[in-house]
């Protein structure tokens, strides 16, 4: 169907974007495509050494009540927690999630930290994009005509890793993310020096995006408060978000600040083993 019906096919997973955008006319097509019945896009899969590998058709609800995800990758069982109330949680999917391609989206940041390979079908074959080239602006991939998304691939990470991602919106649930904040921060020997960190945004520029600036602050330096103040002032340097019906410019840049030095701490504490610490 992709290969007669090209870019006006749709291709529709848990549906709880796309009908939404159907229904109100933001979208058309010619042609919906369910991938539903396809259960062999419905799972997760651990290679210890390796990494994980997920199905494109794993429900938020799914990945994040998966133990090994939630001990391996925190921050990613976080976010699937996070993707609006548990009806959604249970019918949307990872998959989904990325290829609506929202500034928003509730995984990317977790995967762009992650530096997770998407592997993407067609009748021509497969081939795999990283992550950081997947999104080309609001609601735009470089998904072809004829593909799918297959699979995501999250490399393990040795060593002492913490992650965390932290959300903010006007409600609990059912909310769009006004800000979105993954970091991860890795530590070599000493509890005190970053030998690696890594800071993941979402709401904040036309597609999530990482903060390489900040991340560069804290590498290979001893973690003190000032130095966690001075990467979330950077990252929100970084960050280009606009005023919408959700929140003003301005208040995303403060909460951006705001976040990524909460998620900084926390994934410190989480990296030198202290799973609670800094929440």
């Amino acid at each position: 169907m992709k290969k007669n019906y090209g870019d006006k096919a749709r291709v529709l997973a848990g549906g709880t974007d796309l009908l939404v955008l159907l229904k109100d006319q933001k979208l058309t097509a010619e042609a919906v495509m369910s991938l539903a019945g396809v259960r062999d896009l419905n799972f997760i899969r651990y290679e210890d050494g390796r990494g994980a590998t997920l199905g494109a058709l794993a429900t938020h609800g799914g990945v994040a009540a998966s133990p090994i995800i939630q001990q391996k990758f925190p921050d990613l069982a976080e976010a699937c927690s996070q993707v609006g109330a548990v009806q959604i949680q249970n019918l949307g999917t990872v998959g989904g999630n990325l290829c609506n391609a929202s500034p928003a989206a509730d995984v990317a940041p977790p995967f762009l930290l992650m530096d997770a390979v998407l592997i993407l079908a067609s009748a021509r074959g497969e081939r795999r994009v990283s992550i950081h080239d997947f999104f080309q602006g609001p609601r735009r991939t470089v998904l072809q005509a004829d593909e799918i998304l297959k699979e995501i691939f999250v490399p393990e990470v040795p060593g002492r890793r913490g992650a965390t991602y932290l959300k903010l919106g006007r409600r609990k649930a059912m909310e769009i993310a006004i800000v979105g904040i993954g970091v991860a921060i890795h530590l070599n020997g000493s509890d005190q020096v970053v030998s690696e960190c890594r800071i993941a945004m979402g709401s904040v520029a036309p597609t999530p995006m990482r903060a390489r600036r900040g991340e560069e602050i804290l590498r290979n330096q001893e973690v003190r408060d000032g130095l966690i103040e001075e990467v979330a002032v950077v990252a929100a340097e970084e960050a280009s978000p606009i005023s919408d019906v959700r929140a003003s410019r301005e208040y995303r840049l403060d909460m951006i600040r705001v976040l990524c030095r909460r998620a900084a701490r926390v994934a410190l504490a989480r990296a030198r083993g202290n799973k609670e610490e800094g929440l």
